[in-house]
Formats: structure tokens, C-alpha cells, sequence
């Protein structure tokens, strides 16, 4: 072989060696970075599962899923009003949204890792914080389409009956764990009667009449399950059932009787009291089974008021058809049986109250909004948990479940009723 020959295969060889040289410490840089990247990951995850630990993971699962559906609904059901402006911003609802979702789940990370026995110590205070919001309301509210219920904090406008009715579950729950003779005495059911009659008038009066009768069904079941004589319930009943006939007899004031009467035949009143509601049967209609597709709602270009709110779950009829209207019911259905099985395996009286509240004010909220979609009661102005547009309603939901998570963690036991 001449020298020439043999110097080319000696380079050949030395290229050949080299490129074997990169090629394994490209390797070993590889496995360092995926090495790290497998720490890294394992480090975040044993950190996640001490945060998350104990708590009722199904829960946790479904509050997720439902918020950013949330979002994805809102930006849907919103999107033409905010492109039917002189300024049009087509991501208005879409981020604002979203903000309120992340700020919740902030919220629920703070209240889930609260022990809910301090609930106990701040029951008084939280009662009477809510009682002073509201009455804060009629002095200094903002007023929208004749309705007297937010005010402004720090440039942020609140809703504190959505508040109420979390107060109202810590101070019930509370009092009665304090004291369970609470519910078998006159001195104790005339605070309870007192603290629920007081937020009821104040509620009432702004005009909300739905989260004024959310709020005494949520002070009642709590009273029911810790043992309240079914007896004292047929006063309030007999109130309401009188208050009904006196409306619709009476026909006073008019403004009652038209919301209580119109639901049985919207289309009877389309272009008045009734219109909201036969424009959001006419869009649960046009989805039928299967709907129109995400994005494809007609009901929302302006014919459905403020779709975005308490009518988005026409929206989602119309375009998710029946069958996304069923999926979404069994996801609540699903979220409801797990909060009743919180309150079930709670570890005192305090837990049972707490997480039973909160099942009932979820439960509550979405029969009412589903009844009020389809006709089938007085329409009443009552978001969609974690679907409807909204910052206060998000935010209060999401105090709920943490306090339901909390009483979630740890080692559970019957408690004795």
C-alpha cells in the first residue's frame, strides 16, 4: 500500500473516531439532561402530591374540567357581542374568564389547605361581614338593568350575595357544631330564623329572589341534617306558598306576577317577559342531538340576552346538542355524589355540616338554572356553576370546594349524629 494510501485510511479512521466521540458525548449529554429533566419532573410531582395530597382527587378532576369548559363556553357564547362593538376585542370574555378561573383555583388552593375547624372562630364575624356587604348594597350598589346588586372594591365589582351564600354554610354549619342542642332550642333556631329572614329581605330587595331562596334552602338542609323537627319547616313553607297565591292573584307587584306566570307559556309574551326564555328554548331546539358544532350558536348573535350568562347552557344546547347537555349533567351528578360522600365520611359534626352546605349549593344552583333554561320555573337570574360568566360566582364556588377538599384530607371516620 503506498504512503499516500495509508494516510487518507489514517484520516478516514480519525474522522471515524471522532464523529464516535461526539456521538457518545451527545449521548452522555442526553442522558444528563433527561436524567435531570426525570429529577425535575419527580421533584414537581412529589411537591403536586404534597399539596394535593388527601384530598378527594375526583374532585379535584372535575372542578378543573368543568372551569376551563367554562372558559371555552364563554368565549363561545360571548364572542359576537364582543365583535358587535365600536371597539371590537374578540378575546374580552375569553382572558377576563380565564383570569377568574386562575384566581379561583388560587383561591381553592388557599381555602383547601385551611383547617375548616377555624370556620368555628370566624363563623360570627363572616356572618356579619356578609349581612354588612349587603346592606352596603342598597346604599352604594350599582344598578343594571333595574337590579341593585354589586358594588365595586378596589376597582373590582362583586356580587356579595354569591359570598352570602358561603357565609351562610360556615355560620350554620358553626353554630349548630358548637352547640348541636342549637337546633332543638327556641333561643337557637330564632338566630338561625333571624340570620336567614335578615339575608332573605336583603337579598330579596335588590331584586334577587333566586339567591335569596338558594340561601334558605342551604340553611335548611344543614338544619334538616342535624336534626331539625320537620314541624318548623311548614311555617316558612305555608310563608311561601301564601306569598305565591297572594302574587298571582293579586297580581301585585305586577312585575312578580308576570316572572311567575310567564314561564308556562313564554310564547304566549315572546317580545316581553317572556322572550329570554322561548329565545333559549328555541336554541336548545336548534341543537337537537347532536347540536350545530362548538362555535356555531345562532341563539347567541344577538338574540339571547347575555348569552355568556345565566342562558349560556342554551348556548351549549345548541351547539353541544342533548347529548353535551347530558354529559355536562353526569359530570355534575358525578361532582355532587363525591361532595355527599365527603360530608358522609367527615371526621366530626363541623365537616358533615360544612360539606353537605356545599353539596347543596351546588345541586341547588344547577337545578334552578336548568329549570329556568327549560321552563320549567319562573325565570330567575342564577349562574351555571363554573360554566356561567363571572368572577364572584367563580370565586365563591371555588371557597366552597376547597372547604370541601380540606374536610376531604386526611384520615376519615364516621361521625356519630
Amino acid at each position: 500500500m503506498s504512503e499516500r494510501a495509508a494516510e487518507v485510511k489514517k484520516k478516514k479512521a480519525d474522522r471515524a473516531e471522532k464523529a464516535a466521540m461526539r456521538k457518545a458525548a451527545r449521548r452522555e449529554r442526553r442522558g444528563r439532561r433527561g436524567k435531570e429533566i426525570a429529577d425535575e419532573a419527580r421533584s414537581f410531582g412529589t411537591g403536586l402530591s404534597r399539596v394535593i395530597s388527601g384530598y378527594d382527587f375526583v374532585v379535584v378532576v372535575l372542578v378543573v374540567m368543568l372551569s376551563f369548559f367554562g372558559v371555552a363556553m364563554v368565549f363561545s357564547a360571548g364572542y359576537y357581542q364582543t365583535i358587535n362593538t365600536s371597539d371590537p376585542d374578540p378575546t374580552y370574555y375569553l382572558f377576563r374568564q380565564l383570569l377568574f378561573v386562575l384566581s379561583g383555583f388560587l383561591i381553592l388552593l388557599i381555602t383547601a389547605n385551611i383547617d375548616y375547624h377555624m370556620y368555628m372562630k370566624l363563623a360570627d364575624v363572616i356572618m356579619l361581614a356578609s349581612l354588612g356587604l349587603l346592606v352596603l348594597v342598597m346604599f352604594i350598589g350599582s344598578s343594571v338593568n333595574n337590579a341593585q346588586r354589586w358594588i365595586s372594591i378596589f376597582g373590582v365589582r362583586i356580587t356579595p350575595s354569591e359570598f352570602s351564600k358561603v357565609a351562610m354554610i360556615v355560620f350554620t354549619s358553626s353554630f349548630l357544631a358548637r352547640d348541636p342542642d342549637n337546633i332543638r332550642t327556641l333561643k337557637g333556631l330564632t338566630v338561625l330564623f333571624a340570620v336567614m329572614l335578615a339575608h332573605f329581605f336583603l337579598i330579596v330587595r335588590q331584586p334577587n329572589l333566586s339567591t335569596a331562596i338558594v340561601i334558605v334552602f342551604i340553611m335548611g338542609a344543614i338544619m334538616l341534617v342535624a336534626g331539625l323537627n320537620m314541624l318548623f319547616l311548614a311555617v316558612p313553607v305555608a310563608a311561601g306558598i301564601a306569598g305565591y297565591f297572594y302574587i298571582i292573584t293579586a297580581k301585585t307587584p305586577y312585575h312578580w306576577y308576570r316572572r311567575i306566570t310567564s314561564f308556562t307559556d313564554p310564547f304566549s309574551d315572546r317580545q316581553g317577559d317572556g322572550y329570554q326564555v322561548s329565545q333559549g328554548l328555541i336554541a336548545l331546539g336548534n341543537g337537537g342531538l347532536k347540536g350545530l358544532g362548538f362555535g356555531r350558536s345562532v341563539a347567541k348573535n344577538l338574540y339571547l340576552p347575555e348569552p355568556q350568562n345565566d342562558f349560556i347552557l342554551a348556548v351549549l344546547g345548541e351547539e353541544l346538542g342533548f347529548i353535551g347537555f347530558l354529559v355536562l349533567m353526569l359530570v355534575y351528578i358525578v361532582l355532587i355524589t363525591r361532595l355527599i360522600m365527603v360530608a358522609l365520611k367527615a371526621r366530626d359534626r363541623l365537616g358533615f355540616y360544612l360539606a353537605t352546605g356545599v353539596a347543596v349549593m351546588l345541586g341547588l344552583q344547577v337545578i334552578i338554572n336548568v329549570a329556568v333554561v327549560t321552563s320549567s320555573m319562573p325565570a330567575t337570574g342564577i349562574t351555571l356553576p363554573f360554566i356561567s360568566y363571572g368572577g364572584t360566582s367563580i370565586w365563591s364556588f371555588m371557597i366552597a370546594i376547597g372547604i370541601a377538599l380540606n374536610i376531604s384530607k386526611g384520615k376519615r371516620k364516621a361521625v356519630r349524629r
